[in-house]
Formats: C-alpha cells, structure tokens, sequence
C-alpha cells in the first residue's frame, strides 16, 4: 500500500472576497510506517507486565489518529522520506488537530468536523484557521499525528501532548543488572547493543558493553532478563574521581557525545563563585582517555549529575545534554543555561531563559530532567533550538520513572528507569514523540497568511496500489 497527499490552500480576504488558492501534491515520509514496524525489543506486544497503550485510543484507524494534525511551517522541509521530524530553526507557525480548538491559542486552528471524513479510499481532512490564527509566511505544510496538532513541540498551552507513552514494562532484576541499565549511555537498535558507563566502589569507571534484543530476538532470550555482556572494561583516572565515594552517590554523569567519545562531568552544585567540573572524555575505538578540571569563573550550575547507591540500589538523575560538540549545564538559580565548549571551556556562554524553570523531573528514584530529541534540547516547561533560541511550555515531564538519556529511533523513544518496591525493578519505558512529519509538501511558492486573511486547509490522504 502506497499513500498519496494533497493540499488544498484558501486565503480569503474578509474584507474585499478576494480568495487565493495554491494546490499541491505532496510526499509522504516513513514516520507512520515507522510508527507500526519498528517494534523495540518486542515491547508492542503483550509480555510480562504491560502498562501499554491502546493502539485505538491514539494511532488507529491511521486517519484521523497517527494521521490527524497538521503543522504549518515558514521555510521549506527537506524532501527525503526518512526526515521526519522538522528541525528547530525551521519554524513552526500554525497547526491543527482532529478537533476544535476550545482555548485562546492563536497559533492552532479547527478541524472542520462537518467537512472532514472518510472518502473513498482514503480521507478528507478540512482545518479552518480565523484572522488571528496562524499568521506568517508558510512555505511548507505536513500532516502528523493528531498528538502533535495539539501543540507541536509544546507551547505555553500545553506540553504533555507531544508524548503518547506506548508500553511500560517493570522487570524484577538483580543490583547488577539495574546498574547497567540506571547507568546506560549510549543505544545501538539496529545492531543490539548499549553501553553502559559508571563509578564503582574504588574509584574505576567501567564500561560495559551488553547485547540487548532491541531489533532481534535470539533463540535463548526471554526480553524479560538475560541479557548478555559482551564486554567489560576498566579504566582508572586519577583527576575524575568521585570524592563521596565512602557514602555511595556522587554528582557525576557521563554522556555520549556522539563524535566518537563518551564524556563525564563531575561537579556539585554552587550558588556562589566559580563552578569546579572535572571532566573526563573516552575513546569509543580503545578506551583510551583525558582527563581534567574546569574552573568555571562567575558560572553557578546545578549539579553535573548525580547518582547514588552503587551496587545497593543505584539511581540517577541526568542534568546535563550535550549538543553540536558543546555541553549545556541548567544554571543554578534555574534562570537559563551555561553552553560549554567540550574541548575549550573558555568558550562559555550563559543562554537566559528570560523565566524561571521549574525544572521538575518525572521520577522518584532518579530523574531525567533534560534530554535530547533530534536537534531540541527539552526540559519540562522549556526547548532549546539549534540555534539556542528558548521556547516557553507549560511545565510538564511525563517521563515517569526515568533516570537515563532518552534514547531514539525513528517515532520511538526508549528510557529506562528503576524503582523498589520489595524487590528491585528495571523500568522500561517506551514513548512516541508525536509531531512527527507524516508527510512533506514545500509549496512552489509561499503563502502568506495575514490577519485581514481566514485560510481553510483542505487535505486529502489515499491509497494506491
């Protein structure tokens, strides 16, 4: 089966009558089949404790669900059927969903619920958007799922749309097994590993490398436990060392920088003064590995990180992202962010938020409090684009029990979390990201949508052979 798109475009003048139509055909990108076929380590399915989503509360039938919404872009999207998430620069000016628009949020439209419907062999979907909504220069338009035409990425009405968490597994394990996965660093699905990197107990930082059944089932696995390392290394510094070694926590993290290097940072939090990071970067290739300090003049940052608990009952809370060859530290005060240069930490910058974060976390045995979503750095009631500009959300972080990296692939993202109750559990948890682009159509030439102007959108979706 093969989707066909087309857009339809009406901007009439509520003064003179004047109507301007542009009419396109349009692609349509792998999100949506990505969205059924990319089953991470079997989690879509019924195993164990399942805590999963009903598929037709959210994605079927595909239209109106994991085809619903509609995002309005003012530059054009790279036509390749594997973009499917916008990039930050790119901005988004109006979107809509499968329904009416009851708030004040001038940037979402309507669905036209007596227009829209089931069409042979496909669907007709009709948004009205009034004078107030949607203004700007629209270049692009894209259909996504109808979680994402709420509000996109996020905005000051609502952020807790852009998630549907689709499974949540909790899997009884030992202090061994919930170390790795508490301390996962970096994802391989289409190979069927991860990393995993920490602290022990006399100071070594160990690398674990563990084969994991992400894309593939092997004949002796149950996807519950079992799963098999394949390698452990062991490195020891002599500047990154955890100084609350004898209390079992420390303020460190280690993230991937995704350029060939793993890199920690090791530093409490400080109200006052010149922030002191050790720091530590490793070689994926041979372990190999600097070290060093920063001394952060006039910086206040919140912790590097924390952990507690090694080889008792570990837990983690990730505080820190790195972006582009650059680490980003929440300031202390939660006003904003430092950007850091990994390799030259002169290079420092304060990026204010111009509010107060609230910062909160989704979980009560560690936390994630910022993670990383193609180029978008995300907090609960905030995103950093690419170009470091701030959007504002409502404070929302709905990944619940988490205390990792979020992991992507493709729609998907996987996080893992870990909680104790009589005996110690590994969560799971795996997420859609729902503003994803289902479909691309770069109109030839831009329309431009202004308040003397009402604009009807009408899109049709069928199938081919």
């Amino acid at each position: 089966m093969q989707l066909k798109g087309n857009a339809r475009i009406e901007l009439t003048d509520v003064s003179t009558g004047e109507v301007e139509i542009v009419e396109e055909d349009n692609m349509i990108t792998n999100a949506v089949s990505d969205l059924f076929s990319r089953n991470i380590e079997a989690m879509l399915f019924n195993i164990g404790d399942d805590g999963g989503t009903n598929w037709s509360d959210y994605h079927l039938p595909i239209c109106p669900n994991a085809i619903g919404g509609i995002l309005l872009f003012s530059e054009a999207l790279e036509e390749d059927t594997d973009n499917i998430y916008p990039p930050s620069d790119n901005t988004c000016i109006g979107y809509a969903s499968n329904d009416v628009n009851a708030t004040t949020n001038v940037m979402r439209g309507s669905m036209n619920l007596t227009e829209s419907g089931k069409i042979e062999n496909g669907y007709r979907f009709v948004w009205d958007f009034t004078t107030s909504q949607a203004n700007g220069t629209i270049s692009a338009v894209a259909l996504t799922h109808k979680m994402g035409g709420i509000g996109f990425f996020g905005d000051d009405y609502s952020s807790v749309n852009k998630w549907v968490r689709m499974k949540r597994l909790a899997t009884v394990v030992n202090v061994e097994e919930a170390n790795y996965y508490v301390d996962a660093v970096e994802v391989n699905f289409d190979e069927n590993y991860m990393y995993s990197i920490s602290i022990n107990m006399v100071n070594e930082i160990i690398i674990t490398k563990l084969r994991k059944c992400f894309r593939q089932v092997g004949l002796n696995f149950s996807l519950l436990s079992e799963d098999e390392v394949l390698e452990t290394q062991t490195i020891t510094p002599t500047v990154f060392i955890n100084t609350d070694l004898n209390k079992s926590y420390g303020y460190f993290d280690f993230i991937d920088g995704e350029d060939g290097y793993w890199y920690g940072f090791n530093g409490t939090a400080n109200s006052s003064g010149n922030a002191s990071v050790k720091w530590i970067k490793i070689d994926k290739s041979d372990y190999s590995f600097t070290e060093g300090k920063w001394t952060l003049e006039g910086a206040l940052i919140c912790n590097c990180g924390q952990r507690s608990g090694y080889g008792t009952s570990p837990t983690r809370s990730v505080y820190c992202v790195i972006r582009n060859g650059y680490v980003y530290f929440m300031h202390y005060n939660k006003t904003g962010v430092y950007k850091i240069k990994l390799d030259n930490c002169a290079d420092i910058t304060f990026i204010p938020f111009g509010f107060t974060s609230k910062f909160s976390g989704g979980g009560d045995q560690g936390t994630t409090y910022m993670w990383k979503w193609g180029d978008r750095i995300m907090g609960s009631d905030f995103i950093i684009n690419v170009d470091d500009s701030i959007v504002h959300t409502a404070n929302s972080n709905s990944l619940s029990y988490a205390c990792s990296p979020l992991f992507q692939y493709g729609p998907y993202g996987l996080i893992f979390g870990r909680y104790y109750l009589l005996k110690m559990y590994i969560y799971k948890g795996l997420w859609v990201m729902t503003p994803y682009l289902a479909s691309i159509n770069n109109l030839d030439t831009a329309v431009i949508k202004t308040a003397d102007r009402t604009m009807k959108i009408t899109y049709t979706v069928t199938e081919t052979e």
